[in-house]
């Protein structure tokens, strides 16, 4: 845990996900946008994708970090879950709010609970439960680490499940080809013509041309060329709804 402390920093966006390339493909359009913009961004990957049919674990630990590399992250960490074994218990908790405390970010960034993953749907709870526990000030409270409050956890929208609808949009357009550089860091997850590996998923021809095609249907939701969605836990608190359209 000490490697991990020494890694983190202070953070505005800290996106977590379970398997190394989860974050970029949810979000990496938004990520890129969060830091053109100024904002400190941070990732959090759970596991090392040991279980992965592709490639192996220290291929996906060296095109990780060429992601973080691209989106312009202050800091990657992994936390070395098993993979394929996430269970929702204190230890696992403890190591996120511990994380959470010590990036203090705006906004937290994971999973939605309705994705058809078990260690997706494992790290929504728990991402849940450590945002909560984090602003504790008796919760590990022998760790030093002050509370800390989110602003809000936001979780990424599901590809496999049309019927969650998005609480929001955010405009990739300009960040639109950059994403897709991002994500193909990931060459032992994606399609590589004449490979003997098995095919996943992630490995499918078409892939890459679906899931393009799923960020031009959604800007097309908000007359723009591309777009993420995502899913607040909570309302989102409007203080000025004619500003708020008004900067649209």
């Amino acid at each position: 845990m000490s490697a991990i402390a020494d890694a983190v920093c202070a953070v505005d966006a800290l996106a977590i996900g379970a398997h190394p390339d989860d974050i970029e493909l949810a979000m990496a359009g938004t990520l890129l946008k969060l830091v053109a913009e100024g904002y400190r961004t941070g990732l959090v990957d759970a596991s090392r994708a040991e279980l992965a049919t592709r490639g192996t674990p220290e291929q996906r630990a060296t095109e990780a970090a060429e992601a973080a590399a691209q989106l312009g992250a202050s800091f990657r960490v992994n936390l070395g879950w098993p993979d394929g074994h996430f269970t929702d218990h204190d230890a696992a908790r403890r190591a996120l709010v511990r994380v959470i405390r010590q990036a203090r970010p705006t906004l937290v960034f994971t999973h939605h609970p309705a994705e058809e993953h078990p260690d997706h749907q494992c790290l929504a709870r728990l991402v849940a439960a450590a945002v909560h526990h984090a602003r504790l000030a008796n919760y590990d409270a022998e760790s030093g680490l002050p509370r800390w409050r989110t602003r809000a956890l936001i979780h990424f929208l599901p590809p496999l499940n049309p019927a969650v609808v998005p609480t929001f949009l955010v405009d990739i357009s300009a960040q639109f080809t950059a994403k897709y550089e991002v994500i193909s860091a990931y060459a032992s997850q994606l399609h590589q013509p004449g490979s003997r590996e098995p095919q996943t998923y992630l490995s499918a021809p078409d892939f890459l041309r679906q899931r393009r095609a799923a960020d031009i249907h959604r800007g097309s939701l908000i007359g723009v060329a591309a777009a993420e969605g995502f899913v607040t836990a909570a309302p989102l608190p409007v203080a000025d709804p004619i500003r708020l359209f008004l900067n649209q």
